[in-house]
């Protein structure tokens, strides 16, 4: 599981003497908060240097203190301005990435958005409440969305607790998460040591494997790569081939009918959808 910079983070804002105890719940900033608040942001952009990982861990970090210092108010204040100019940040870079990314990803759509070989229910219901959470995440770690999503759906349809076996909503097996209820910054942590899990994987094959799986970009032969690996598969050549095709393709084309739930690949198509109609 990751580890936080809360720690270090902490002891910079008691540096500069944020951390005071006893202020009143009615708070106006003064001169000197405004001029800490500048100085602290100065201080962040030299940690993020445009870094997304970064960027999404201070403003988890930062969402993470606001809640534990709730009943200082002026620190309550100052966390709270520091969060919105840290995710005005992120947002901004991301919705930069999105626009540039558009019309690839309705190229890529209307290319594949056919040969769904089942009528099944809407299986993104239980996902798209999370949607912003995994989208800034997938952002931070250069990760399409799409298939952030379809990985959840496959593994545990999207499942908001935590299952039997202990693995965690992304079922990975080296991690144990404990099982039934789950915390938002429970969820977060799960969602970002997927993202590990799934870089690790990909650091194994580097420079052996022909792929293209980013925040703006993705092919069909990475989007099976990303499959086989996660799920197990054969190296062949520049590719992975599935041990399990069906995890990929459940309910897509005439060779994966009868599923009763949508692979990787078709739910990746779904979400995608959603994600460009601005459904979530």
């Amino acid at each position: 599981m990751r580890k936080t910079k809360i720690g270090l983070w902490g002891i910079s804002l008691l540096a500069i003497g944020l951390f005071s105890i006893g202020v009143s719940f009615s708070y106006n900033p003064t001169s000197e908060d405004t001029q800490n608040l500048n100085s602290l942001k100065s201080q962040l952009d030299l940690l993020i240097v445009e870094d997304r990982v970064n960027l999404w861990d201070f403003y988890d970090q930062l969402k993470t203190l606001e809640v534990e210092y709730d009943e200082d108010s002026r620190l309550e204040y100052m966390l709270w301005n520091l969060k919105d100019y840290i995710y005005g940040r992120l947002f901004t870079f991301k919705t930069a990435d999105k626009v540039s990314s558009e019309s690839f990803k309705q190229e890529f759509l209307s290319w594949y958005n056919t040969g769904f070989s089942l009528e099944l229910d809407d299986s993104l219901q239980n996902c798209t409440g999370w949607y912003n959470t995994l989208d800034d995440i997938s952002f931070a770690y250069n990760f399409p969305t799409a298939l952030t999503i379809a990985t959840w759906y496959r593994e545990s349809t999207c499942a908001y607790y935590l299952p039997n076996n202990g693995d965690g909503p992304f079922q990975i097996v080296n991690e144990d998460y404990g099982t039934w209820e789950i915390t938002q910054a429970q969820f977060v942590d799960t969602v970002e040591d997927f993202m590990e899990f799934t870089k690790s994987k990909f650091d194994r094959y580097d420079g052996q494997l022909t792929w293209h799986l980013s925040y703006t970009g993705f092919d069909l032969t990475g989007i099976s790569n990303f499959a086989a690996l996660y799920n197990g598969g054969i190296k062949s050549g520049d590719v992975i081939l599935p041990n399990n095709e069906n995890y990929l393709f459940d309910g897509y084309g005439v060779d994966f009918s009868g599923a009763t739930r949508y692979g990787i690949f078709p739910q990746f198509i779904k979400a995608l959808e959603r994600e460009l109609d601005n459904e979530y």
